[in-house]
């Protein structure tokens, strides 16, 4: 693939901001007034450069090469080590500014010598990595010019789907419908199975959004259950769902952690009433504590439905009622006409205009392996580069090749070609639970907090770039819209997308539920906690403390 069509390297922004402070007017000015060794600043400046050329051969390469992996992690725990050694002379800067104080007084300074040992350690330490690079094979390269500019929301649709109409039509009848099933008690569970990826959630989000199924039911409630099943917090999320999307107000029963007090409430507001849950990526298998989730549903009317998604067939066949509904892979043709929806921005495009583009798009489409997530990411990457030649480097694009059970290659191309700054914003959000609702807001402000953005600019002008960035991985499916929670406009990450922010962060952001803070950590999502019942309390709160972590001096 050429690599002037690739984004820019996750370092290389950091790289540029250390640049920027090195070359500032002020912080020039303070080191000649000061015994900095200067000429050591010039050399960071310098082995940073050698090593930012050879940054994107490393990303494309340590998928499949662990030494690479392994260099591009301690790399980067050594370069914000740099970041933070600069934060500390820029925060004397500040201080001499702020506080005038005389040269002769700057240049008695304890922490100078201090500080200068340290910056003769670290550049060593950067100099290693220059010569491993040449070991490793790594070649010089030049990223592209990729935009940072949000390039539509438009196609961030989630009823935009193709090749489902069919499973749509065949679940919806099972729920409005008695005949031919086989209920326990009043109570139907329908079952959609089929590989992460493969548009489950999509499936269930149109039928639970079907005006038929409106009309159906009494009300309805949407769970998002994930890995970490506990029976206790199903029951309470049930709750705390059906109390909100009702008129019953009463007390906020469902933060209890009494089970019984929760099922005897569960039982009473969903008694004599035709009610759809939809209980999204359930993973548990074990049969009693399915019975110990639905028994307070059992007094419902004929025809309350529980419809389930999950990736395992254990897990289906232990709660279905209705027939098991396997959901296949996309056809290639349903592929290339999703990907087409997203890259070329509208339903009605006229492909024709681009022909060359059109056969180029289809062989791509055919290795998205039927998988709606991959397609959907790859049009919004492909959306920005309506070019031949920049779709045929997507074809033809070694990533193709990748060896990983977690990390699709298709969402890995579109991470690849994310501007620098973009991939930091996108590895940042692997710090929140999978399935956490992403509130706008609330991310700008820590991507802001952590320098990610350009703080050369006023705080509105910061908050505009934010948003801009957060449109961008919106417009790129690489953070979604929640269909079911669009009041509140918060967004979420598919899992498998998760998987590849966590990859690409490596140990450098971590959630802190547990046990010790793990080397070269730098974010950190942590719950203050002293029991594991207070620790699942804290889960429920919308906002935890995020605390970014630096290195002391």
């Amino acid at each position: 693939m050429a690599a002037a069509l690739v984004g820019g390297a996750f370092l290389s922004a950091t790289i540029q901001t250390i640049a920027e402070k090195l070359t500032s007017s002020e912080f020039r000015g303070f080191i000649k007034n000061t015994k900095f060794n200067y000429s050591q600043l010039a050399e960071l400046k310098t082995t940073l450069f050698a090593l930012q050329a050879v940054l994107v051969d490393a990303e494309q390469k340590q998928f499949n090469d662990l030494p690479v992996k392994q260099w591009l992690d301690d790399l980067k725990d050594a370069i914000f080590d740099s970041e933070d050694l600069l934060d500390l002379i820029s925060y004397h800067v500040l201080r001499s500014t702020v506080e005038k104080t005389p040269v002769d007084q700057l240049q008695k300074l304890p922490s100078i010598i201090k500080i200068n040992s340290k910056m003769e350690k670290m550049c060593k330490r950067l100099q290693t990595f220059v010569q491993q690079k040449d070991t490793l094979g790594l070649q010089r390269t030049v990223s592209g010019g990729v935009s940072s500019r949000t390039l539509s929301s438009s196609v961030l649709n989630e009823s935009d789907v193709v090749g489902r109409n069919d499973d749509k039509d065949r679940l919806i009848n099972m729920l409005v419908s008695d005949v031919g099933t086989s209920r326990n008690n009043n109570l139907g569970v329908a079952a959609i199975v089929g590989m992460g990826g493969v548009g489950k959630t999509t499936l269930a989000q149109f039928v639970y959004n079907d005006a038929k199924v409106e009309q159906h039911f009494d009300f309805k409630a949407w769970v998002c259950v994930s890995e970490d099943f506990d029976v206790i917090r199903a029951t309470k999320s049930i709750l705390e769902s059906i109390v909100r999307n009702t008129t019953s107000a009463g007390s906020k029963v469902w933060e209890s952690d009494n089970l019984d007090i929760l099922r005897v409430e569960l039982k009473k507001n969903s008694r004599e009433k035709r009610f759809l849950f939809v209980l999204d990526d359930l993973w548990n298998d074990d049969y009693n504590d399915w019975l110990e989730l639905v028994s307070p549903l059992n007094d419902g009317k004929p025809g309350s439905s529980v419809i389930i998604t999950t990736r395992q067939q254990k897990v289906a066949e232990v709660a279905h009622t209705f027939p098991i509904q396997e959901l296949e892979p996309l056809s290639h043709e349903d592929c290339w006409s999703l990907l087409s929806k997203h890259a070329f921005g509208s339903k009605d495009s006229d492909h024709s205009k681009y022909p060359n583009l059109e056969e180029i798009g289809r062989k791509i489409a055919k290795k998205c392996g039927g998988l709606p997530i991959a397609a959907k990411t790859l049009g919004g990457l492909m959306r920005s580069k309506v070019v031949e030649k920049e779709w045929s480097s997507i074809l033809n694009s070694n990533i193709w090749n990748l060896r990983n059970d977690k990390i699709l290659p298709a969402l890995h191309l579109s991470y690849q070609y994310l501007p620098s700054h973009l991939k930091r914003c996108f590895a940042y959000c692997s710090i929140f639970p999978k399935d956490y609702p992403l509130e706008r807001k609330k991310l700008v402000l820590l991507w802001m907090a952590e320098g990610f953005l350009d703080y050369s600019q006023d705080e509105n002008a910061m908050e505009e770039i934010g948003d801009d960035c957060f449109a961008e991985l919106l417009s790129r499916s690489l953070i979604q819209q929640l269909s079911n929670d669009a009041h509140e406009k918060k967004c979420v990450m598919h899992d498998l997308v998760h998987d590849l922010a966590t990859f690409v962060s490596g140990k450098s952001c971590c959630r802190l539920e547990c046990g010790d803070i793990p080397e070269k950590n730098r974010h950190n999502k942590w719950m203050k906690i002293s029991s594991l019942d207070e620790m699942k309390k804290k889960v429920k709160q919308d906002f935890e403390f995020m605390i970014p972590l630096v290195s002391l001096f």
